[in-house]
């Protein structure tokens, strides 16, 4: 463990220095909490705006063997549970509850998912997972009730953006659904094409783990990255599960989509032989969150016909998206360190002293897909 120590603290100093490829690589899974966990329960959180949200338009990503129709109209779940499936330590955290997501995405029109791009591949097309709402507790021991109004299926996928190997971004595909969804559904409120501030604050809602969603608002912006628009780095909790999960801006519009960040989501500590949560202090901000400007900007450059998304003043009188992101199938790729934040203290220097050692370092994280 102390050689988590010394590369949690190296990785600290660079990762809030310009490019944050410096300490991180494309693709990367990294489930990890930062300072206090703030995981909430969607019928325990405290905003009714961000339950909203989470009932109307947050999409589990869920393998489509794992779901299936009970005769009472229902649907049932084959899943195990977290402190099985993850061999957890007593007292962690939701520990007992199921763990059927494989990623999570964002209703941006009647019939229109987003995701992460790695979620979606040869292994696992778009056509292997079923759509899902509803998959939240509703009380402590109470899951929504899973109905056929709730459960989809893909159509296509209309939009996609694929990184190299080095590169984080893009990472996006936006799936069609078999149709319009249905009952009490709504597309999320997006962000104008600007950039964050740094420390504004954030809340994601997603399902880490595989959990049932769960809502995160004591996440802010570490980098805003202001001048690319292609992402930004945040100290949000997230885990495997998280990819495509919906990241909101201080006023609750979509400001990105969760893609990678630190690995490992669990340790084995010294003289335990079971797991426990991944823990970093709140300025080791590592969470790598798609700006979802270029991929709206995608989507209607390719043709898509929605004025909700891809009108010039769709966004409170602005456009929802900014230039697409160059090279979807070689990625894009950050320019060199301009130095740092004020607020992380270290400078340039370091990140060229430690560049060798973070190459090594980077293989440690991963994509945030189960």
């Amino acid at each position: 463990m102390r050689l988590y120590a010394c590369l949690a603290l190296l990785l600290g100093l660079t990762a809030a220095c310009g490019s944050p490829e410096e300490g991180l690589v494309s693709g990367v899974t990294a489930p990890v909490v930062y300072g206090e966990d703030d995981r909430v329960e969607v019928y325990n959180h405290p905003s009714a705006e961000l339950r909203r949200i989470a009932e109307q338009s947050i999409v589990a990503l869920i393998p489509s063997f794992r779901i299936s129709p009970e005769p009472n109209g229902t649907y049932s779940l084959a899943t195990n549970s977290l402190k099985d499936s993850r061999d957890l330590c007593d007292g962690e955290l939701f520990a007992d509850q199921p763990t059927a997501a494989s990623c999570s995405g964002i209703l941006i029109d009647d019939d229109l998912v987003l995701t992460a791009g790695h979620c979606i591949d040869e292994r696992t097309p778009c056509e292997s997972y079923s759509y899902v709402f509803n998959y939240y507790y509703t009380d402590p021991d109470t899951l929504a009730a899973i109905r056929d109004d709730d459960v989809y299926s893909c159509r296509r996928v209309v939009s996609r953006g694929s990184a190299g190997s080095q590169a984080f971004v893009p990472d996006f595909a936006v799936i069609q659904l078999d149709r319009p969804v249905e009952g009490d559904r709504a597309p999320v409120a997006i962000r104008p094409a600007r950039a964050l501030a740094e420390r504004e604050a954030l809340s994601m809602i997603g399902f880490g783990s595989g959990l049932p969603a769960k809502i995160d608002d004591g996440g802010s912006v570490a980098d805003p990255r202001a001048t690319q628009l292609d992402f930004f780095v945040a100290n949000l909790d997230a885990f495997q599960g998280h990819s495509g999960s919906a990241t909101f801006d201080s006023q609750n519009r979509l400001a990105g989509m969760l893609i990678g960040g630190r690995a490992p989501d669990y340790v084995t500590l010294d003289g335990e032989d079971c797991n426990r949560v991944s823990v970093y202090e709140d300025s080791e901000a590592g969470e790598i969150v798609h700006n979802v400007a270029p991929i709206v900007a995608a989507l209607c450059d390719e043709g898509w016909q929605a004025e909700d998304l891809c009108d010039a003043e769709a966004c409170e009188g602005e456009p929802c998206g900014s230039a697409p992101l160059p090279s979807v199938e070689s990625g894009v790729f950050a320019p060199p360190s301009a130095g740092c934040s004020a607020s992380f203290g270290a400078t340039g220097s370091w990140s060229a002293s430690l560049g060798l050692l973070l190459f090594v370092l980077v293989r440690r994280f991963r994509p945030r897909a189960a």
